[in-house]
């Protein structure tokens, strides 16, 4: 939405304030384990992220600018609003950050981490004694 707004795309219906409210519901929702409530809430949410992104679309089908700035955030919208709970492959957790993954710990505490597994290799280099350092 504030990208739709810096460049000017003016949108039917925002749903910012009832999206903020949607969201809110959904999680108390599900913390209290009131998950049918949960998940019409959040079936609440999708419905107004599709509208938003349709409407996106619509504005910006005939100038060729717009179409390539809106191009990844609406196939990240996309991508949030088609995946489910228990869907087995890629799953997107963070827009800002696309590349995390779910990283399964195993552990009581802590389940699960999310970022992503790295692994660093440094060639080791033989400490030489100096003469200067010498006294």
């Amino acid at each position: 939405m504030r990208l739709a707004k810096r460049h000017g795309v003016a949108l039917r219906q925002s749903y910012e304030r009832n999206g903020k409210h949607a969201l809110i519901a959904h999680q108390r929702y599900a913390h209290a384990k009131h998950f049918k409530r949960a998940n019409k809430a959040l079936r609440k949410l999708r419905t107004f992220l599709g509208r938003v992104e349709r409407d996106i679309a619509r504005r910006i089908k005939d100038d060729a600018c717009l179409r390539e700035v809106f191009r990844r955030p609406l196939y990240l919208a996309e991508r949030v609003r088609e995946q489910r709970h228990k869907q087995r492959g890629k799953k997107l957790y963070s827009l800002h950050a696309p590349e995390v993954e779910c990283i399964g710990k195993g552990k009581a505490q802590r389940p699960y981490e999310f970022g992503v597994k790295v692994s660093v290799a440094t060639t080791c280099t033989p400490q030489r004694a100096d003469s200067s350092s010498r006294m």
